[in-house]
């Protein structure tokens, strides 16, 4: 099961957001030490304002209604925010709506503590005109709390009924299950566009500075993968003053450092191959006047020695011609090559007697280095017909697609373990089914197919055939 990828762009803002709710937590919980759960504060604001808006309208209707038709004017307001409505009397007991089990905690919010100067004089508006709050009046006295077991949030405002020439002052109880009361005490969406926009702006603020590291971390991350294949003159621009700047040198300087190093190493190599190439020949010479003077039985002897030297010489060699692989586009000028020409002409001289099946056409063209395509094909083909020539035909396809020339070489083969497919084009790495003498190489074949397509602007990868062989796939760009 493969784990979510998430762009660092989208950690930072989920951390942040995180950051956010956080803070949430701790202010609500500060909030909650400081009114010791009372939740009067809720009402200082909208939610007040609705409660008060109530209890003015629920005021001027039941002063027109005679007092066996409150219980259905209750209802139905309640029934619109999905809230208990009850009306208690001043001095905290309940007249009318559903019956409530109220907590000792609301019980004395209940009781209006109101003198008769502090409440405003009792005024019927006339019939069919709805009574306002002047704007400069004081709101009527409210509250709001959560109590009970289980815990309940309760709200209430005093009313100043008048009914014929009574005035009745009585308390408006609403009592709802959740701390929203259906909108009326606290509605929930302006919280949740408000959060949604503080996103929203964090993201666009914060963006050009993640921005800026999460694109130079992507270009980092290309130019090591690009010195990973060997490209050690790829470079990433300092353009940062801080650790990623430092980052960037450091991997610069490495990647010089490794340029030499790797050159040196080359050198070294192609050098002693180059001189091993003289004793190897004298050897040789030597070898061939003893077996002039040899006896019979001597001739067994120095037969194996031959092998072993010939053997020594294919693998100077090979060296040598890997060493060389990477100056060939300072050594060879690209031209027009006709590919199915060439592919014979491979053909002939590295699997003569092999079963080829070859579908390439015989007018497809490439501009490349003929030197460099004839070696990386005719080393592919050389390790098909070795490995897999008695499981089938070699199959060598070739084709133009998307401004490149695609030449696939398949064998019915037993193929390679799965894990070995990334290094088989390593220097001297050989898969443990080619380490066989009578059948093994000196493992340099395939890597020199690689700098050869290399130096042809190229790629090439290995894959594996259902349900046996080994398919080699080269593309060069076709012009």
């Amino acid at each position: 099961m493969s784990r979510l990828r998430l762009p660092l762009y989208l950690k930072i803002l989920l951390w942040f957001g995180v950051n956010l709710l956080v803070l949430a937590f701790l202010v609500f919980g500060f909030l909650s030490m400081q009114f010791r759960m009372s939740l009067d504060w809720m009402l200082s604001g909208e939610a007040g304002e609705r409660v008060s808006a109530i209890g003015d309208s629920l005021t001027d209707e039941l002063s027109r209604l005679p007092e066996q038709q409150w219980p259905e004017a209750l209802q139905r307001h309640g029934a619109q925010y999905n809230v208990t409505f009850a009306l208690f009397s001043s001095n905290g007991t309940q007249i009318m709506g559903t019956q409530v089990q109220v907590p000792p905690e609301v019980l004395p919010k209940l009781i209006d503590k109101r003198g008769p100067n502090d409440r405003p004089p009792p005024r019927r508006p006339p019939p069919g005109v709805t009574r306002k709050r002047p704007s400069d009046a004081p709101p009527k006295p409210r509250f709001m709390l959560r109590a009970g077991d289980p815990a309940h949030y309760w709200a209430g405002v005093h009313l100043d009924l008048t009914q014929q020439s009574d005035h009745r002052p009585l308390t408006l109880l609403m009592v709802s299950n959740t701390i929203t009361g259906g909108g009326l005490f606290f509605d929930l969406w302006p919280w949740l566009g408000l959060a949604a926009a503080a996103l929203l702006l964090s993201a666009l603020v914060w963006m050009p500075f993640v921005r800026g590291i999460t694109g130079f971390i992507g270009r980092l991350n290309h130019a090591a993968g690009r010195i990973a294949q060997g490209n050690f003159g790829e470079r990433v621009s300092r353009s940062r003053n801080d650790e990623l700047g430092e980052l960037s040198s450091s991997v610069n300087t490495m990647a010089a450092q490794l340029g030499e190093y790797v050159a040196e190493q080359r050198r070294i190599t192609a050098d002693v191959a180059h001189e091993l190439c003289s004793p190897i020949a004298r050897m040789q010479m030597a070898l061939g006047v003893v077996d002039q003077r040899s006896t019979p039985e001597q001739a067994g002897y120095l037969k194996k020695l031959d092998a072993e030297l010939q053997h020594m010489a294919k693998l100077v060699e090979e060296v040598l011609a890997f060493s060389k692989a990477e100056t060939l586009p300072e050594r060879e000028t690209a031209e027009d090559i006709n590919l199915h020409d060439l592919i014979v002409a491979v053909i002939a001289r590295e699997a003569p007697e092999a079963d080829i099946q070859l579908a390439v056409s015989t007018d497809l063209q490439v501009h490349s280095l003929r030197d460099a395509l004839d070696r990386a094909i005719g080393n592919v083909l050389r390790n098909a017909a070795r490995y897999a020539a008695d499981s089938g035909p070699v199959q060598i396809h070739a084709k133009q697609q998307d401004g490149k020339t695609v030449i696939r070489i398949s064998d019915h083969g037993p193929g390679v373990p799965p894990e070995t497919l990334p290094r088989l084009f390593e220097p001297f790495y050989r898969p443990e089914a080619a380490r066989r003498r009578s059948t093994g190489g000196s493992g340099l074949g395939l890597a020199i197919t690689k700098r050869c397509i290399e130096a042809c602007h190229g790629t090439v990868i290995a894959k594996l055939r259902e349900p046996t062989g080994l398919e080699i796939v080269i593309s060069i760009p076709t012009a």
